[in-house]
Formats: structure tokens, C-alpha cells, sequence
């Protein structure tokens, strides 16, 4: 019995709200921007190759409660930031405005967040957010997200970490599933 009841308990946990169940899923990736000199601009994408293309249906957060791609009904964006991991001084002072988008086939480019400035000094920023359903895109064949740069290159070498983080609202259908498969 015990075995069946808490893959429950882990979702009733994530958040229970209009006879949806909310989960969150985290993401990162990381990339190295190359250092260069002062007037080096840094035009155009960072290049964090992990979010070029992603399967959010496929994160163990949703994989482990059973949830399959036709049980999520809303996903939204709550959180994207960055932090420079190296060097250990680092900031992302060198940026001037950076914005991030998603994209999917056959689905429109949009802008999920953005951001218009990056405090000297500062190793983690967060990001402003746009009200976007996401939806289409995560239960889509193809999801990815792309970012636009404007700034200058840094005085040397920069490593940064993106992080992302979207609630999934599922249908209880996840639940039985979770349920049906523990008693086998």
C-alpha cells in the first residue's frame, strides 16, 4: 500500500489548484563567453546549446508522476535567471540587454523574458518574464529557446549559468497512471 501512495503524496506536494496538479520543472544550461577586448561587441545569441532543443515532457519532475504529454493543460515560465560561475569575481557587466524566446515547428518565435540591465558587481540577475502559455510549445515535437545579446565581450573569459524554471499544470490522469503502474 505504502507503494502506491506516495508518487501521490509527491503530487499533492507540487500544488493541487483548480483540479489541476502543478509541478515544477528546472533546467540549466551553461555557456562560456570568450573574453576579447573593449571593443569586441557581443551581437546576437549566447549560445547555450542545451536549451536549443528541449523535451520538458520528457524531465523526470513529470516522467516520475506519470504524466504523459496529453495530461498537461497550462505551462508558465516562473523564474529565469543567470549567474556567472567562473571567474569567481565575475559579472555580467559586459551585457547590455539580453532577451530570451522560445520557439517550436510550426509554432511563432516569442519572447519569454528580458532583461536591460546587468549590474556591476552582480554574479546572479533575474529576469523579467512575459505572460506566455507554453504550452503548445512543451507538448509540441520540438521545443528550444534562443536569446538575444547586446553588449561587449568580457575582459576575459566568462562561464554563465542559465536557469529556468516552468510550472506544469497536469490533469489528474498523470495520477491515475502513477497509481496503475506502482500496483503492477
Amino acid at each position: 500500500m505504502l507503494k502506491t501512495t506516495l508518487p501521490f503524496i509527491g503530487l499533492l506536494a507540487a500544488g493541487c489548484s483548480d483540479g489541476l496538479f502543478y509541478i515544477e520543472v528546472e533546467e540549466s544550461a551553461e555557456v562560456t563567453v570568450p573574453g576579447g577586448t573593449l571593443l569586441e561587441e557581443l551581437l546576437g545569441d549566447l549560445g547555450f546549446e542545451e536549451f536549443v532543443t528541449m523535451d520538458i515532457t520528457a524531465s523526470d519532475e513529470l516522467v516520475n508522476q506519470g504524466v504523459e504529454p496529453g495530461d498537461i493543460v497550462n505551462v508558465a515560465l516562473t523564474a529565469f535567471d543567470l549567474e556567472v560561475t567562473a571567474p569567481a569575481d565575475g559579472d555580467m557587466a559586459f551585457l547590455e540587454e539580453m532577451s530570451v524566446f522560445v520557439n517550436g515547428d510550426g509554432l511563432p518565435r516569442v519572447r519569454l523574458a528580458s532583461l536591460d540591465a546587468f549590474p556591476e558587481g552582480q554574479q546572479r540577475v533575474s529576469f523579467e518574464r512575459d505572460e506566455v502559455d507554453l504550452t503548445p510549445y512543451v507538448v509540441g515535437t520540438a521545443m528550444g529557446i534562443e536569446t538575444e545579446v547586446t553588449g561587449r565581450s568580457p575582459d576575459e573569459d566568462t562561464t554563465i549559468k542559465a536557469y529556468f524554471v516552468v510550472e506544469v499544470g497536469v490533469t489528474s490522469q498523470g495520477v491515475k497512471n502513477q497509481l496503475r503502474s506502482s500496483d503492477d
